[in-house]
């Protein structure tokens, strides 16, 4: 086995445990993979292969919940970007 296979394994069993840990965390089998597939590139470029399992997992679990909440006003956490929305439009990022 050559080291592109090895490294190839390596990241199947990192992706596999990764969504069983979303299946934890209470995604349910193809949305597990959905989730871990819409984030994984990103996060991998960011933080590699890195953290383990588990933590991989959670930081998935949570882009994915920040990703759907809801826009509140009164959330001191929320980030108002809209006024950039034209721009993005303008420019077709």
């Amino acid at each position: 086995m050559d080291y592109i296979e090895s490294r190839r394994l390596i990241n199947k069993h990192y992706a596999q445990g990764v969504i069983e840990e979303l299946q934890q965390l209470g995604y349910h089998g193809e949305q597990a993979k959905n989730v871990f597939f819409r984030h994984y590139k990103g996060m991998k470029r960011v933080f590699g292969l890195e953290p383990n399992v588990s933590e991989f997992a959670k930081l998935i679990d949570e882009f994915e919940r920040g990703m759907n909440r809801k826009y509140n006003e009164n959330d001191p956490n929320r980030i108002y970007i809209g006024h950039l929305r034209h721009i993005v439009k303008k420019n077709k990022i």
